[in-house]
């Protein structure tokens, strides 16, 4: 009996001192809790209106949100410079800014350039004279890649035109080059894992090492992005001829870069544009566009109607502003309807601020005040970049007889390359040229110079007639440039 009221004894000592334990741990619990709350209070408190605000190292501050509308009214663009009208610089900044981007992977940095040249690349004991080239067909694959080569379509000595016919040979033996159409809608699923396969593909190379793809050709106009990390990978010692002409991918005197042919084409426009001379038009210069390159929207705040330059673009991050236009009858129209429904309302829809909804709509009001047709009536065109550094836009100059301004042909190289001789028929200047101290005044000169300005419209009709006219012109010239080139008798 005494041994169980010792236990029991012993059992309450122990709960007390639980509990007393328990007293003097609470006040620290509680005052821990307390800094806690207080912590937490002060990093909640939102500075000031005035007081600077510090960006995280890990995230970038937020732009603020610009719920109002735009000061910009679109008619003043008839009466002075765009970057003088109140609120256009604005809507410039707001658009430029939306995280939206065009579907370009040609965005991605260049590590390094492709590792071939015409000194490596090129088995130059085959290209004797005369120049031929043996193109594969669905029949003159393995299986494996039929599925690249469309049933039913003709052969490459069919398709081209009769004065280019006779470089096609059906015996591999005695050809230069070997041309691959990659006409699949999937390449990297297809030609680009497979190209290994082709019959000749390995026994161009003529015995040396790491030889595959000598001697050949890979023809696109599909604006396929060629990547150098693609190149090393797939393509072997191919050549290039493409329209993704930008220098930091194009191997000089080895790729060549092949036009696009021209998209409008209105019949009476051109056949008045082609005998009126440059110095009897209607506009100095001129440019309309998409945004989908940024020297176009940088040109476009330099438009001045009095001076007789013409530069509109619109961006593509919003609704409202996008111009891909449907096709009317052949013929691109902007033939889109204005909004019902309130801008309010249509910002929200869309996720952007207000301001940004207001500036798509007042700027195309601004691009639709100077029709498509209108600005085809100029002295001089410029030509910039937009998604792939070729675009239909020269094509269409040239064809009309007027004088193309290349814009950053720093960037890449135009079709063809030399052999059309495009000094004598276009002027050439950087991405970021200053338009009203440095263009202009060029631009005024030659046409104020009859003789000179009617001799580069001669040679712009001329290269169009040589390099750019008929249905295949693009894959006859591009033949033209690698004969001058491989030929032993005519190569530049």
């Amino acid at each position: 009996m005494a041994d169980e009221e010792d236990g029991l004894l012993a059992e309450n000592a122990v709960a007390a001192r639980r509990v007393r334990l328990r007293w003097l741990l609470l006040p620290g619990a509680l005052a821990i809790a307390a800094a806690s709350a207080a912590l937490v209070r002060a990093w909640s408190v939102e500075p000031p209106p005035d007081a600077p605000r510090t960006a995280s190292p890990t995230r970038a501050p937020r732009r603020p949100v610009r719920n109002y509308l735009s000061s910009f009214e679109p008619s003043c663009v008839r009466e002075r410079r765009a970057s003088e009208c109140p609120g256009y610089l604005e809507c410039v900044d707001e658009m430029s800014r939306t995280p939206w981007q065009p579907p370009n992977p040609l965005l991605t940095p260049v590590v390094e350039p492709p590792m071939c040249t015409k000194e490596v690349c090129l088995n130059w004991t085959r290209c004797h004279t005369p120049f031929r080239v043996y193109a594969y067909t669905r029949e003159r694959v393995p299986e494996s890649l039929k599925g690249c080569f469309p049933a039913g379509v003709p052969d490459l000595r069919t398709i081209l035109p009769e004065r280019s016919r006779h470089l096609v040979t059906d015996d591999p033996s005695e050809a230069c080059l070997y041309w691959v159409e990659l006409v699949e809608k999937r390449p990297h699923l297809c030609h680009w894992a497979n190209l290994h396969e082709l019959p000749y593909w390995h026994a161009s190379s003529g015995g040396l090492p790491n030889g595959g793809g000598l001697n050949h050709v890979l023809f696109d106009t599909r604006f396929e992005f060629v990547t150098p990390e693609l190149r090393r990978r797939r393509l072997g010692r191919a050549a290039l001829a493409t329209t993704t002409s930008w220098t930091s991918r194009f191997v000089p005197g080895f790729d060549v870069p092949v036009a696009i042919g021209p998209d409008n084409y209105d019949v009476a426009l051109t056949s008045a544009l082609v005998v009126t001379p440059p110095w009897r038009r209607k506009w100095l210069a001129a440019f309309k566009g998409s945004q989908t390159h940024p020297a176009r929207r940088t040109i476009a705040t330099q438009h001045d109607e009095a001076a007789g330059f013409i530069a509109l673009s619109l961006s593509e991050g919003y609704h409202q502003c996008k111009t891909l236009p449907p096709k009317v009858k052949g013929k691109t129209a902007l033939a889109r309807r204005a909004s019902h429904i309130p801008v309010e309302r249509r910002a929200a829809q869309k996720g952007v601020s207000l301001l940004e909804a207001d500036c798509c709509d007042k700027w195309r009001t601004a691009y639709e005040m100077y029709p498509y047709r209108d600005t085809q009536n100029a002295s001089f065109a410029l030509v910039i970049p937009g998604h792939g550094p070729q675009t239909f836009r020269l094509a269409e100059v040239i064809r009309q007889g007027t004088i193309p301004v290349i814009v950053g042909v720093e960037q890449w190289w135009l079709p063809y390359g030399h052999a059309p001789r495009w000094e004598e028929a276009a002027l050439f200047v950087p991405t970021h040229v200053d338009v009203h101290a440095d263009l202009l005044p060029r631009l005024r000169a030659i046409r104020a110079n009859a003789t000179r300005a009617a001799a580069m419209q001669r040679a712009a009709l001329r290269i169009y007639d040589e390099w750019f006219s008929g249905k295949e012109a693009a894959r006859a010239a591009a033949l033209e440039v690698f004969r001058r080139r491989f030929e032993f008798e005519g190569f530049d």
